[in-house]
């Protein structure tokens, strides 16, 4: 459970794949009694306005993410995806409901514990990469531990970075970084804290699609290789058929929960029979 002191693991104690290969194809689903969910929510609802101008973005939402489990919510455009990745994010807060993350019940927390949760706990990336422009690639992965006041932060980011694939990046800023190279840096900003949770909006979505497919296979590989829970939303059947599992969502609700089994198509099959298409 998430608490005020921590301990941050060594990721040398962690093998790393190519970042470029295939990762090892991890089970469907996580086993049974592998541990308390990361995530959990309950009944969790989201409104917006009143009465007949009430708008539900979430409606009574039961999800669960098991540690190390990476999970792809899809849907289409104001079906509540968004919301729900903001709302175990701790960036918002519920109309009902729960949220619980890494043990924690984030509406009950106060405020200063809240943003220590999400500084310490939850990892955070996204599509716009969300840099410092004139701050290296070592100097923006070790932002969160820097403004922790942590001494080890920038070694943790040059670990992190070589894990990623950008040994040789290190002290470039974005400006001198492709686009997929930037997506590196923010995921080995949202590792280097050591967070239970790492969340994903639309990682892909200002990718080609080389770049696209790589940052697909880093995401599943810190799930798989690095044992980071992973809740990624995405437009992008392709991208979510890296996840083990895929949760679809419409008009404020899930509408379906599913394994993934690898294959390209599982997602638009999927898509097809809640009459996503």
């Amino acid at each position: 459970m998430w608490g005020s002191s921590r301990r941050r693991a060594s990721v040398a104690d962690v093998p790393a794949p190519a970042v470029a290969a295939e990762a090892t194809s991890a089970p469907a689903v996580a086993a049974e009694g592998a541990g308390a969910p990361i995530v959990r929510t309950v009944a969790l609802t989201k409104t917006y306005g009143s009465a007949e101008s009430e708008v539900r973005a979430l409606d009574a939402v039961d999800l669960s993410v098991a540690p190390g489990e990476f999970v792809a919510v899809m849907g289409p455009s104001g079906c509540g995806k968004s919301t729900l990745l903001n709302m175990v994010g701790g960036l918002d807060t519920p109309t009902s409901g729960e949220v619980f993350v890494d043990g924690a019940e984030l509406t009950t927390l106060p405020d200063d514990r809240l943003t220590e949760l999400r500084r310490r706990r939850i990892g955070f990336v996204f599509q716009f990469f969300n840099l410092i422009p004139v701050l290296d690639a070592v100097e923006n992965a070790a932002l969160p531990l820097t403004l922790d006041g942590d001494a080890g932060a920038e070694d943790a980011a040059v670990e992190w970075l070589t894990r990623v694939g950008l040994a040789d990046r290190l002290h470039n800023r974005p400006d001198q970084l492709s686009g997929g190279q930037q997506q590196r840096v923010a995921v080995a900003r949202a590792l280097s804290t050591d967070p239970a949770l790492v969340l994903a909006d639309e990682p892909t979505g200002n990718l080609d699609s080389r770049s696209a497919t790589e940052i697909a296979e880093l995401l599943r590989q810190v799930a798989a290789a690095w044992h980071r829970s992973v809740l990624m939303v995405t437009h992008d059947p392709r991208i979510a058929s890296y996840a083990q599992r895929l949760v679809l969502m419409q008009d404020g609700h899930i509408v379906d929960d599913l394994p993934l089994d690898g294959s390209r198509e599982a997602p638009l099959r999927a898509m097809e029979r809640a009459g996503l298409l």
